[in-house]
């Protein structure tokens, strides 16, 4: 391999490379001796001992390099000690990229990358050696403000408590501007991510927090940091889909597409149910949806089927949707709910939740939706009676959009 790169003239170097048992691991590190030429790695498979190899010509300055992607081997991890990688400066770096590599040393290095536009981590870690704590992530990320692309995933359901004596609440310490910053994902436990919410954005087109844990109720960060993009200041709708766990997607329906989703998973089904959760969630955030035009709910029907009692708070999940003029029902189960809630209400109450609402689709098979209709006619009538009718709007699944029929 060096041979070859002296035979040409000095241009510049992009490697990308898979170790293996039939791959010459010497081959591809003497390529990376070759450190003035070099602007992309790209390096897949890598076990601790390779890594080792790598870091012996990766201790020194990389001073074109522009993009460094490190991928492990499915399911392992290898750890990078040094202080000294890439010299400890990546001026010139707009891509990192990081699966399954331990580097505790890492925020150091990214606070040299002011031109870095890509931020990936995978797999990172929320315990140990190599943890980085969420105070150093957000301090790291301050000097980032080219940064367009932030990912970061922990472990898998990885417990995390961060020691509240030595650090304030997320809510009373200075925000950090990130101001080219447009997409923005990010998985792991509450408490970190509530941290991360100390992220300004005013530009985010498309976000997603994926909870491994249930949220803290008393202290909405989430809600305030999506307040703080004004992502959703125009009129939006909201999709929450339930299917072991809850998913929330708020998108705008006015001028350029933008979305912003919340993923609750593996919480505790005992202290939570997901209605309960949804509800708890709502009725915290009442500024966040005061913009909501479309509801849409649905989920899978198998899970649900003896979890849900007939006294879910699904009334108090509708209330704070003040805006809303129409509301979308999917699933059995889900359908079949919201649909006795709605008429169940009292009469002076119909217009009290969804006062706004003109509109009623539902949608699944002939005989639920005809089901949900019956039960649900009530709150149509009563509606109608006090001048606030509703139309209901019965669809397949797979025709959304298209009406079979209309029933006042």
């Amino acid at each position: 391999m060096k041979t070859a790169l002296d035979i040409w003239p000095a241009l510049p170097i992009v490697i990308d490379a898979s170790f293996g048992d039939d791959v010459d691991e010497d081959d591809i590190v003497g390529a990376l001796e070759d450190r003035d030429r070099i602007i992309g790695i790209t390096l897949w498979g890598l076990t601790q001992s390779t890594v080792e190899k790598c870091l012996r010509v990766m201790q020194q300055p990389f001073p074109v390099l522009t993009s460094l992607d490190l991928y492990t081997e499915t399911g392992k991890v290898a750890r990078v000690s040094t202080q000294a990688f890439l010299g400890g400066s990546i001026p010139q770096l707009k891509r990192v990229c990081l699966d399954g590599i331990r580097f505790s040393a890492l925020p150091t290095l990214l606070s040299s990358a002011s031109e870095l536009v890509d931020l990936h981590l995978e797999d990172f870690p929320v315990t140990g050696r190599e943890h980085i704590s969420p105070e150093a992530m957000i301090t790291c990320l301050s000097s980032l403000t080219r940064l367009r692309s932030l990912y970061i995933s922990f472990q898998p359901y990885a417990s995390f408590t961060n020691p509240t004596s030595q650090c304030p609440h997320p809510s009373n310490l200075a925000h950090t501007v990130l101001p080219a910053l447009t997409d923005v994902s990010l998985s792991g436990p509450r408490e970190y991510l509530e941290t991360l919410t100390r992220i300004d954005a005013p530009l985010l087109e498309d976000g997603l927090f994926w909870f491994h844990d249930v949220p803290n109720f008393d202290h909405p960060q989430v809600s305030q940091f999506i307040h703080r993009t004004g992502m959703f200041n125009l009129p939006s709708g909201i999709d929450v889909y339930i299917r072991k766990g809850v998913l929330f997607e708020l998108s705008s329906s006015i001028g350029p597409k933008k979305k912003f989703s919340m993923s609750f998973s593996g919480f505790d089904t005992d202290l939570y149910t997901e209605v309960e959760l949804m509800e708890q969630l709502c009725t915290r955030c009442p500024p966040l949806l005061s913009h909501i035009e479309r509801l849409t709910l649905g989920g899978d029907d198998v899970e649900f089927w003896y979890r849900w009692p007939l006294s879910a708070p699904w009334l108090e999940f509708l209330q704070p949707f003040t805006s809303v003029q129409t509301l979308h029902l999917s699933g059995t189960v889900i359908m079949l709910h919201v649909s006795r809630t709605l008429g169940e209400l009292a009469e002076e109450r119909v217009t009290e939740v969804l006062p706004a609402l003109h509109t009623l689709v539902l949608s699944w098979s002939r005989e639920d939706v005809s089901e949900a209709a019956r039960l649900v006619k009530p709150f149509i009538v009563a509606r109608k009676h006090s001048e606030h009718p509703v139309v209901v709007k019965r669809t397949s699944p797979w025709q959304v959009g298209s009406d079979s029929s209309d029933t006042e």
